[in-house]
């Protein structure tokens, strides 16, 4: 993605970072439905364990709202999300996290006025580490 550049990290992989996490959210973006081509909206939590590449943290959002801009779904927001990050920065792993709001489910069908639709996206050390997952949820204000 042209729009990101990377820098190198303070850490150098020295083991006392190597799981150290930067999290962003919540991102509030806005899409459209490819299926309904209704609104819906919603927060992103994005977090990432650096390796030797940083991006500065309003990129999070940048590339929330990016990936949210056309006719899309929730799941492939998230998708486009990760991959991104996993092409910029080669990070020891990805985590989004995506709640939204669909006025295809409110307005359409069941109609329904108070669900929202939660997705998640692990990558590498997120994906092996349950433990980490949990951090990420503590650190977004996610755990109850």
């Amino acid at each position: 993605m042209e729009l990101i550049k990377a820098f190198p990290t303070e850490c150098r992989c020295e083991p006392d970072c190597r799981l150290s996490q930067v999290i962003e959210g919540p991102i509030q973006f806005f899409a459209l439905c490819e299926h309904h081509a209704l609104p819906f909206f919603g927060h992103a939590y994005v977090g990432y364990i650096a390796r030797e590449q940083i991006i500065g943290i309003s990129k999070l959002t940048r590339v929330v709202r990016l990936d949210a801009q056309r006719f899309t779904v929730q799941e492939r927001i998230g998708q486009q999300v990760v991959e991104t990050l996993e092409e910029i920065l080669r990070p020891a792993g990805v985590a989004v996290y995506l709640e939204a709001h669909h006025l295809c489910v409110e307005m359409r069908g069941v109609r329904g006025t108070s669900a929202q639709t939660r997705t998640t996206f692990w990558r590498g050390e997120y994906a092996e580490n349950a433990g980490l997952r949990a951090e990420f949820f503590t650190a977004c204000g996610l755990q109850r």
